[in-house]
């Protein structure tokens, strides 16, 4: 059932014995398809409820773990396809070589294979390896151009993230030593689906500790304040679509990884426990970012300090809890998986168009190219809030949940960093779209590169989706998102 995932795994191996430019575009292409039409008759299976166990217990599948793989394996296919128009267009300007770009599909297969194993496994030290190696893959992709900068927010990223997820490791470490206090579990486990009911029998002053070192640990990988530092440097250097990448998916691997923790605490130590440390990494993300996006004239940091807010959003929504919390913190990882990618997709247009993404080097966005424009103009709408998008349909969710916990003082905080952040976009990206191109801060006029078609399509597809769910929830995205709060067990 699960040998979809070995998809992309397959692909990179092809990526060591071929050469042929196209060969490693469609192979990428093709194993993305694969695994994101895995992914979908995965959650097809998972709507009728209930879970499945392989390899003798290592690894589980329930509806928590098959929403976050149709997340990953989607946008994995759209990078794909996007990455093909966009690394051409970097050959092409001599930006890469040949050699550059068969290790650039060899690790972004390599990269989506990591990223899939980390919902699968119940094993929470498998977990662990697999968020660990997503890190060591991706931190080669930040670093692939070779560049001085590039290469010195790649050794930051991999020394704060390897540094941050030891704590998890420690954690990680706690919660099998709590769990050997249990009679029937003689020896212990690490095992998501035993401890998850036992977890009313751990070791209260344990499991917190572990729960606080789990949150610094992940946190950091999931770049939440205030261990987020990597995170500018990281995406801004790195090629767009890893850059997408990053963003909407890898950041969610990574708080898959305190979701799946924050069960066993919330059911050890009490929900307020679990809620006031969720709460408190969540307000701080969003305030931190807020005011550094006030302060950006990169587009591509400008959308990184976006990525730090809307994940404090998401775990600012899973602290509060109760059914409206919950959901909104579950479609928000959807959402923001579509708007931010689509936001890193339409810079990296702007990019190879400009030769540029500093926000008072690019004018006239929307004259020179008029769908990147339109649709940049949307994601933008959609990442600050603003209706009919999708991501105002989660934040109000959230704000449902918090005037439902009487939480007033959350609810003005986060007010008033919302309009801080919409002010920031406006004042980086509304001078990009809007202008006349010779008003650019350039000595190189704009020339729009080659484009190819799937790619525009691609982009298209993430506008409409940007609109429908901030409209409509279909039946069965509603459904799983409803049978993955039962998983959690706090609705």
């Amino acid at each position: 059932m699960l040998y979809f995932i070995l998809a992309p795994f397959a692909a990179s191996l092809i990526c060591l014995l071929v050469r042929k430019q196209k060969a490693l575009e469609y192979v990428t292409a093709a194993s993305s398809g694969a695994a994101a039409l895995g992914a979908l008759n995965l959650v097809r299976q998972a709507l009728g409820g209930g879970s499945f166990e392989m390899a003798g217990g290592v690894l589980n599948v329930d509806a928590l773990s098959a929403y976050i793989i149709m997340a990953i394996a989607l946008l994995s296919l759209a990078a794909s396809l996007y990455s093909i128009e966009y690394m051409r267009n970097e050959l092409a300007g001599g930006v890469v070589t040949q050699g550059t770009l068969r290790f650039y599909y060899l690790l972004f297969n390599l990269f989506v294979f990591t990223m899939l194993l980390v919902p699968v496994m119940n094993n929470l030290a498998l977990l662990w390896i697999a968020i660990e190696a997503t890190t060591l893959v991706s931190a080669l992709l930040v670093g692939i151009y070779r560049r001085p900068r590039s290469i010195e927010a790649a050794w930051k990223y991999i020394i704060l993230c390897t540094v941050g997820i030891t704590f998890a490791l420690l954690g990680t470490f706690l919660l099998y030593y709590a769990s050997t206090g249990v009679q029937e579990l003689a020896g212990g486990t690490l095992n998501w689906t035993v401890l998850g009911g036992m977890a009313a029998r751990l070791n209260p002053a344990t499991v917190r500790l572990a729960f606080i070192l789990i949150m610094v640990g992940y946190g950091t990988k999931a770049g939440l304040a205030p261990v987020h530092n990597w995170l500018p440097d990281a995406h801004s250097e790195a090629p767009t679509p890893i850059s997408a990448l990053l963003s909407g998916i890898l950041l969610n691997c990574a708080f898959y990884g305190v979701m799946r923790f924050a069960v066993i605490a919330d059911k050890t130590c009490g929900h307020p426990f679990v809620q006031g440390i969720m709460v408190l990494f969540g307000l701080g993300s969003i305030i931190i970012a807020a005011v550094f996006i006030l302060i950006q004239s990169n587009a591509k940091r400008l959308l990184a300090y976006s990525s730090i807010e809307h994940m404090g959003i998401i775990s600012l929504s899973f602290g509060i809890g109760g059914f409206y919390g919950l959901y909104a913190s579950l479609l928000h990882i959807l959402n923001h998986a579509i708007g931010k990618p689509l936001m890193f997709f339409v810079t990296g247009r702007i990019n190879t168009t400009y030769h540029s993404v500093e926000t008072g080097a690019v004018r006239g966005v929307l004259r020179v190219l008029p769908l990147t424009g339109v649709l940049g103009f949307a994601g933008l709408m959609a990442l600050t809030g603003m209706p009919p998008f999708n991501l105002f349909l989660s934040e109000f969710l959230m704000f449902r949940g918090l005037a439902d916990g009487g939480h007033w003082y959350i609810f003005g905080v986060f007010l008033l960093a919302g309009m801080l952040v919409f002010y920031g976009f406006l004042k980086g990206f509304g001078g990009m779209f809007y202008g006349a191109p010779e008003e650019a801060k350039t000595e190189r006029k704009p020339k729009a590169p080659a484009r190819w078609w799937p790619a525009s399509l691609v982009m298209v597809s993430l506008g409409a989706g940007l609109l429908f769910l901030g409209l409509n929830i279909p039946a069965s995205l509603d459904r799983i998102i409803s049978l993955s709060i039962g998983v959690i067990g706090r609705g």
